[in-house]
């Protein structure tokens, strides 16, 4: 295998990885969780940021540990546990054969609704590929929404055996999932919201809420524009803005009253490192040689390295699903041997 292709293999993978990983660490703080669920879960829109981060959000929720298939969220559900901290993040004790090759929830937590103290678990998800629509196989898409409701129904039905047991079904927590999105639909930040919701077809008879609404999917879509809403301006910052990390650190503490430790200063230097992404890098080394005619090259050079991160993100997520490598390779359009590497290297073999 060619040398240099493995070693950009490596470092595209390497690269997305980091920065997925810190990603998630910046987002585990309970301070930026408590801005999510105050604009996005009805329950603690009248509740103050320092209430949600220090009295409702509890436990040593899961940061990519829990995972999502059948028969396995249960398995490590017990590893939440209570205890306070200034931020959300993972045990890692669970055993790994347990979690190998699944897909994982993104950060896994739970909160107490302040009107009612029942419990609530949340999870927030964090997109950062910009497709609305991943790549399942070379033949289409899925719609992210389609896999956010598929999430929702294994946190609804993995509660069995831990949340109740048998039919004691009243027993039944709610669930959230919150998809932050890099890529916006037409180019523009919205919010949306999904819940189940009563239809009166004949006559009326009202059932109590809380017997049906156990589900809320929320899609957070960050836009290319600033928008007057407290929220999306954090997460912007955080994800979208060229600032540099030391510029972002200040804004955090002076806008938002958030204040990073130093492990999380770290993660946010490394998310902007990272962040300019591929067709960045590619303008980059464009201009080395030559204005015009580094722009086009720039280009060019950034959507091929796009593509081939495009193709490492297929092929990760069919060798997670159980794909044999040579069928991997096949769909994916990469050299087996490039396969075996990205699988070694995630503990998929």
């Amino acid at each position: 295998m060619n040398e240099e292709i493995m070693q950009d293999v490596e470092e595209q993978l390497a690269g997305a990885l980091a920065y997925d990983k810190a990603a998630k660490n910046v987002l585990s703080q309970k301070k930026v969780l408590a801005y999510i669920m105050k604009r996005t879960v009805p329950e603690f829109e009248s509740v103050s940021l320092d209430d949600i981060a220090n009295i409702y959000i509890e436990g040593t929720p899961e940061v990519s540990t829990i995972p999502v298939s059948k028969d396995k969220t249960n398995a490590v559900r017990h590893a939440l546990e209570r205890q306070d901290t200034l931020e959300i993040k993972g045990t890692q004790n669970e055993d790994n054969s347990i979690t190998e090759g699944s897909i994982v929830f993104d950060i896994l937590f739970r909160a107490k609704a302040p009107a009612t103290n029942e419990v609530i678990t949340l999870i927030i998800n964090v997109e950062a590929q910009k497709r609305l629509k991943p790549k399942k196989k070379p033949s289409g898409t899925y719609p992210l929404l389609k896999r956010a409701v598929y999430y929702a129904s294994r946190l609804i039905s993995s509660q069995k055996g831990s949340e109740f047991t048998n039919s004691d079904y009243d027993k039944i927590k709610k669930i959230y999932t919150i998809w932050i999105c890099m890529e916006a639909p037409h180019g523009k930040s919205a919010i949306n919201r999904y819940q189940l919701k009563e239809q009166h077809l004949l006559h009326r008879y009202k059932e109590p809420c809380q017997n049906y609404d156990l589900m809320g999917i929320v899609f957070v879509y960050l836009g290319n524009s600033k928008v007057k809403d407290q929220m999306m301006n954090l997460l912007d910052l955080m994800f979208k803005s060229r600032k540099k990390a030391s510029e972002k650190i200040t804004v955090l503490h002076t806008d938002f009253g958030i204040d990073l430790t130093r492990e999380r200063e770290g993660d946010l230097e490394t998310m902007c490192n990272l962040g300019e992404g591929i067709y960045e890098d590619g303008l980059m080394k464009g201009k080395q040689v030559g204005w015009e005619e580094g722009r086009k090259e720039g280009r060019a050079e950034g959507r091929k390295e796009g593509r081939t991160e495009g193709k490492l993100e297929l092929a990760l997520e069919l060798l997670k699903d159980g794909m044999a490598l040579d069928k991997v390779a096949k769909y994916s359009k990469l050299s087996l041997s490039i396969i075996e590497e990205l699988a070694k290297k995630n503990k998929l073999i």
